[in-house]
């Protein structure tokens, strides 16, 4: 499981930047990456982070992550993105 920590503009924010993470089920970090940014293109990110919240415009600014796989008490549901 790879932990993927980003950083994106949020307009809405008051400082117009947010940090947050989203855990994916993959051992591969370009992987897990390239899922993020996927997501956020297609706006699935935005609704696993915030499923109250419909329209939110984000840009993502960087990414860096974190394998996870041996921190099961890291590990929760509602932070895995599915592949």
């Amino acid at each position: 499981m790879i932990r993927v920590y980003f950083v994106f503009e949020d307009p809405l924010d008051d400082a117009g930047v947010n940090l947050s993470f989203i855990d994916i089920p993959t051992q591969d970090p370009r992987e897990a990456c390239r899922r993020v940014e996927d997501a956020a293109r297609s706006g699935e990110l935005w609704k696993q982070l915030y499923p109250d919240e419909q329209d939110h415009p984000y840009d993502l600014i960087k990414m860096s992550y974190l394998d996870i796989s041996t921190l099961t008490e890291e590990m929760a549901a509602d932070t895995v993105l599915g592949l």
